[in-house]
């Protein structure tokens, strides 16, 4: 089955239209969703926030809003999480799941970013084990954004 889920995921990125890939320097992002499990974001939301940027979080969906089948988020999940535009999107999450794919396929973002998981969803991947900390994952997307943007 899950072999099934993940060429029905496939199609749909592949259908995905193409959007134009926006990187903001560092200082000059002013919003940033971050995408979890459900971990203790806190103290970055935090830092975030006097650093003067919104952060949003997103996390998993529960059972009722996800399509049983394609483990795809329902309509009205999918069209919440679209209504919003950000200028980077942080995916944190340590497991694959196909819902999160989803829900980071489907959040509008000028830059997104996350854990390398061999799918074409994020512009900025890093490649790092599943059982690394997300504190490590954090750490090393904002090491390399600012690196990237001098800024």
């Amino acid at each position: 089955m899950n072999k099934l889920r993940e060429k029905i995921f496939d199609w749909y990125l592949k259908r995905q239209t193409v959007r134009q890939v926006v990187m903001y320097p560092w200082k000059d992002i002013r919003s940033i969703v971050i995408l979890h499990e459900g971990h203790a974001v806190g103290k970055w939301v935090q830092q975030l926030q006097r650093e003067g940027k919104q952060v949003y979080e997103i996390v998993i969906p529960d059972k009722k809003n996800i399509c049983w089948l394609t483990e795809m988020p329902k309509k009205e999940v999918r069209e919440a999480i679209q209504a919003r535009h950000y200028d980077l999107l942080i995916d944190l999450t340590q497991q694959s799941s196909i819902t999160m794919k989803y829900m980071a396929m489907y959040i509008k973002a000028g830059f997104k970013t996350g854990r390398d998981i061999g799918k074409n969803i994020y512009d900025l991947s890093i490649d790092t084990p599943a059982q690394d900390s997300p504190d490590f994952l954090y750490e090393q997307i904002v090491k390399y954004i600012q690196m990237f943007t001098k800024g």
